[in-house]
């Protein structure tokens, strides 16, 4: 059971951040092998895998900060992560029959989903409210969100059910604004040009300088 929490709550970490879960899990797999013999395990912590993860955490940590390119990315984002996830409760998960493994492979891919629409909505709604102020300094916090999620559940395997419940809580309160964050990331994808333009007009203006 617990490699089975441990491999879900690293899924849900890879919801914040996939790169920075999967480069945690490279540096837990050449300190403990044995901890993770399966072959997905292997595949995740290949040299190609982590080229992979270092170029596009390194191409995450730019485009974040790049007004309506960052919800571009998150929507691009959203197919891929949840493969990511699925690898890497897999991976982290031990002694599994094939169907067990499809069935921590769908777990993991789901609260991978899961954590993904939270962070989507919480990056919208901040930009939203703040014109775009915080934005560098909330990529910065979801990249250690991820890195000290997939640390405790590691470490503390128990934190992923706790997680995962507090995950759940909040789709479902907030579930209104799940679904309009959804909305407006499809609308930026059929209509980039015009979200640009919107992003535009909704900056703040320079403040003027007082004259000597």
């Amino acid at each position: 059971m617990t490699p089975l929490l441990t491999g879900i709550g690293l899924a849900a970490a890879a919801g914040w951040n996939a790169w920075v879960a999967v480069l945690f899990f490279n540096g837990i797999y050449r300190l403990l092998p044995q901890e993770f013999p399966g072959p997905t395990a292997a595949f995740l912590s290949s040299p190609l895998i982590l080229q992979l993860a270092v170029a596009l955490f390194l191409a995450e940590f730019i485009v974040n900060k790049i007004p309506v390119v960052d919800h571009l990315w998150e929507l691009g984002q959203t197919p891929l992560r949840p493969i990511v996830g699925g690898l890497l409760a897999v991976a982290a998960s031990s002694g599994l029959t094939p169907i067990g493994q499809i069935l921590t492979g769908v777990g993991g891919a789901a609260a991978t989903l899961a954590a993904h629409l939270v962070k989507s909505t919480t990056r919208l709604t901040t930009t939203a409210a703040t014109r775009g102020l915080t934005r560098v300094a909330l990529s910065l916090a979801e990249d250690l969100i991820a890195l000290i999620l997939a640390v405790l559940v590691f470490f503390v395997p128990v934190f992923a059910g706790i997680l995962l419940g507090a995950i759940a809580i909040l789709l479902l309160t907030h579930r209104q604004a799940v679904w309009r964050a959804i909305r407006v990331l499809f609308f930026q994808l059929q209509h980039p040009r015009r979200a640009l333009r919107d992003a535009t007009r909704a900056a703040p203006e320079p403040t003027p300088t007082a004259g000597p």
